[in-house]
């Protein structure tokens, strides 16, 4: 369940959403929601009936975790295969273990039910906001290369030293951005909720960590010596690549 607010007048559209539910109430209600604050909405109610849908025809996913056939989590692997649009799943299960795997699986942000639609707006809204390259938060153009890697500010991609196309989603690029413009100091955990996340974190929140772990795991599985991010106790994270320089 979510609790509701009265609808707006008609907006421009926005970004289009695609909402995986299978609870029409809350669909319902959510995409009632939404469409009345610029989005364009589409619902599905199995995984089955959204991988239908050409994923690259969305510019945001919503995912219930609990879902009739494959549930979200499958489906959040089946779209990381594919795609680096951004995600966040929303669960009626209290508890990290499901916010974890799901993070570890590619998901961008997690929602317990039941949730305050704002919270919901206010988090799509800073995914969308970093997946376009928001002017404020994205770094200059041209391309910054360390250990016989590139990254290409202007498109947001990542080139492994043998030209190789390394997909980000649009928070691993931030983080990886931000570390890279610390570096060679580190940074904290905290400094990483709040500008690549847009959340503050208490001590027992793992969501850094696993974004962390996810990132160190996608570049070593290209190249097992890229373990460019280092742990640094009671400092936060330390990006330790040889960086030659912006071009």
């Amino acid at each position: 369940m979510m609790t509701t607010e009265p609808p707006l007048g008609k907006t421009t559209i926005l970004s289009h959403v695609h909402i995986i539910e299978d609870d029409s109430e809350i669909s319902s209600l959510l995409s009632t929601y939404l469409t009345a604050r610029g989005f364009d909405c589409t619902v599905s109610g199995s995984v089955e009936k959204a991988q239908k849908r050409p994923p690259d025809t969305f510019d945001i996913f919503i995912v219930d975790v609990m879902l009739p056939g494959d549930d979200g989590l499958s489906f959040c692997r089946w779209l990381r295969e594919r795609s680096e649009l951004p995600v966040i799943i929303l669960s009626a299960v209290k508890g990290d273990t499901e916010r974890i795997i799901g993070i570890e699986l590619g998901a961008d942000d997690y929602l317990e039910k039941p949730f305050n639609p704002r919270e919901l707006l206010a988090r799509m809204n800073a995914l969308l906001r970093r997946a376009k390259g928001d002017a404020a938060s994205t770094p200059a153009a041209g391309q910054i290369c360390f250990s016989g890697w590139a990254l290409d500010f202007d498109r947001q991609k990542l080139h492994s030293p043998d030209a190789q196309l390394v997909p980000l989603s649009s928070t691993e690029y931030q983080l990886m951005t931000a570390m890279i413009s610390a570096a060679p100091a580190p940074v904290t955990r905290e400094d990483i909720a709040r500008h690549v996340l847009g959340v503050e974190i208490g001590p027992e929140d793992r969501r850094v960590d696993i974004l962390i772990s996810r990132l160190r795991k996608k570049l070593m599985a290209v190249d097992s010596t890229a373990d460019f991010i280092r742990t640094v106790r009671n400092k936060g994270y330390l990006f330790c690549a040889e960086i030659n320089g912006k071009s």
